[in-house]
């Protein structure tokens, strides 16, 4: 079986020989240029050999953004091991669940995460510090489960989904996606040596690992690792660090406007080139405001961890977004869209997103109950409702999940959020499915009022209705000082907000 993360690492090392001194890192510890990072790699790499560690051990990394993240990451994977990020913000519960079950021979940890993750362990493990003074490893566990050799490729990443009132599902990426990944990204976004990446994102998240922090060393470029995705942090790192290239989640881009908003004196932020959204629905009036503040669009980046990459923009072809769509499937990987009955359905017509190509995954780790609920004939079951227009752009109707069932009539949140995020009086709005006792569900609506606006619930529902049909409109709208957000990915929790609504002293 081939390695492709090889290929990668030899990607890298080519950048280091060609621009030694070219920027590969920044974070608040300084600059890491191409040579030194890959110098210090090596240096992890034969660490790990040096106490024991074998190709195919897993390695679990719990750690904040940083420079040191990412070159203990590459470490792993150049001493052979299959890396796996766990969010250092997670509960206690889960953090001891997805330590256990992910069974490292080596847990690698950082200043901040070292009490939780002591305080975590079930069992004796090997911990290591990979910002101290010196990365020393003095011992591996070699007891632990091996990993499954009856996959299609090398298992080289564990990463848990961020979860909500179920345990984290561990999907397991190979060296095939990771790399593939990384080409295309770097493909389609046009990203090259001159890139500068803030990375907001949690890099224990694929999103800000791969899709972001890999593509951009893949290309050449510099990442500017953020330990926080404060609004005003993210604006002092384009400012200082002239970065080109944002990405983020929905809420991370309506904070930031938010804050631009009110800010007398505005960051110059004249080197941004591509900002790209994912993981949530789109809020176009925030992505508005963003554009009119930066000059630069909001494009979309469409996928799950399970399959990527799958659905963006080139931003050569489109530097606007389609209204209301998130983009055109990559080059590489496959997209349909079924019914009920998993017949393609005609284009326009809403169904079921699936995926599949080389970033498919393995699977769950050590779950095959759930890996065969989530497959179907090489599929990957995006659980989304979408549809594909005539020209290729894949709209996002909503979640399966989220789906409001009213008087026998479906009813997806996010396509109600889209029309009230660009009501005038409304910054941020999550729409849910309450008990009623005569339709089933009623739709309700938790509004953050935009700065100096009052709720005006006729006016709200009468815009909603000039757009919507009647059994789609709100019955009820609740203000909030602010949505309840996911701690690990910073998305909008839907179920915390269901769970904040459904209380008697939310609406009295």
């Amino acid at each position: 079986m081939d390695d492709r993360m090889a290929d990668y690492l030899a990607v890298l090392e080519n950048s280091a020989a060609e621009t030694p001194d070219h920027p590969a890192l920044i974070d608040e510890g300084g600059t890491v240029g191409y040579r030194d990072m890959m110098t210090e790699v090596g240096r992890r790499a034969d660490v790990l050999v040096r106490a024991g560690m074998v190709p195919r051990q897993r390695v679990a990394l719990v750690a904040e953004n940083s420079a040191r993240f990412l070159i203990s990451a590459l470490a792993v994977w150049k001493a052979g091991g299959a890396l796996v990020t766990i969010y250092p913000s997670s509960a206690k519960d889960d953090l001891s669940y997805s330590i256990a079950s992910a069974d490292p021979a080596l847990v690698l940890v950082d200043r901040v995460s070292a009490p939780a993750v002591a305080d975590a362990l079930t069992d004796h493990r090997p911990t290591a510090m990979i910002d101290g003074e010196d990365f020393t490893v003095n011992s591996v566990r070699a007891d632990t489960a091996p990993s499954p050799d009856h996959v299609r490729a090398r298992l080289r990443l564990i990463t848990y989904s961020s979860g909500t009132t179920n345990r984290p599902k561990a999907i397991m990426v190979s060296d095939v996606a990771l790399l593939n990944g990384a080409e295309t990204f770097t493909s389609v976004w046009h990203l090259g040596r001159e890139d500068r990446t803030v990375v907001a994102l949690p890099m224990a998240w694929l999103f800000g690992l791969a899709s972001t922090s890999m593509a951009t060393l893949y290309a050449g470029g510099t990442v500017i690792a953020l330990r926080r995705s404060r609004p005003q942090m993210i604006l002092d790192a384009i400012a200082d660090h002239r970065g080109t290239f944002l990405g983020g989640v929905t809420t991370m881009f309506t904070k930031l406007v938010r804050h631009l908003d009110t800010t007398v004196d505005k960051p110059d932020m004249s080197s941004l080139r591509l900002c790209v959204s994912g993981g949530e629905a789109r809020n176009d009036a925030a992505f508005d405001r963003w554009a009119s503040h930066t000059s630069v669009s909001v494009l979309d980046n469409y996928c799950a961890t399970e399959c990527f990459p799958l659905v963006t923009y080139d931003p050569t072809v489109d530097p606007t977004p389609v209204r209301g769509a998130a983009g055109t499937v990559v080059p590489t990987n496959e997209f349909r869209v079924v019914d009920d009955e998993g017949r393609e359905v005609e284009r326009g017509m809403v169904g079921e997103a699936q995926g599949r190509g080389p970033g498919l995954m393995l699977g769950y780790w050590d779950d095959p109950t759930t890996t065969a609920e989530a497959m179907v004939d090489g599929w990957y079951r995006m659980r989304d409702l979408v549809r594909v227009d005539e020209r290729g752009y894949v709209h996002v109707v909503g979640r399966l999940s989220d789906m409001i069932i009213r008087g026998g009539s479906n009813i997806s949140p996010a396509e109600v959020e889209r029309v009230l995020h660009c009501h005038a009086s409304v910054r941020a709005v999550a729409v849910v499915g309450l008990p009623d006792e005569i339709y089933g569900q009623k739709v309700v609506a938790a509004v953050v009022l935009a700065d100096g606006a009052a709720l005006d619930a006729d006016a709200l529902g009468t815009f909603a209705a000039e757009q919507l049909a009647s059994f789609k409109v709100p019955t009820e709208y609740v203000v909030l000082d602010a949505l309840p957000q996911n701690t690990t990915s910073g998305k909008v929790d839907r179920r915390a907000v269901t769970a904040l609504l459904a209380a008697p002293s939310a609406r009295s």
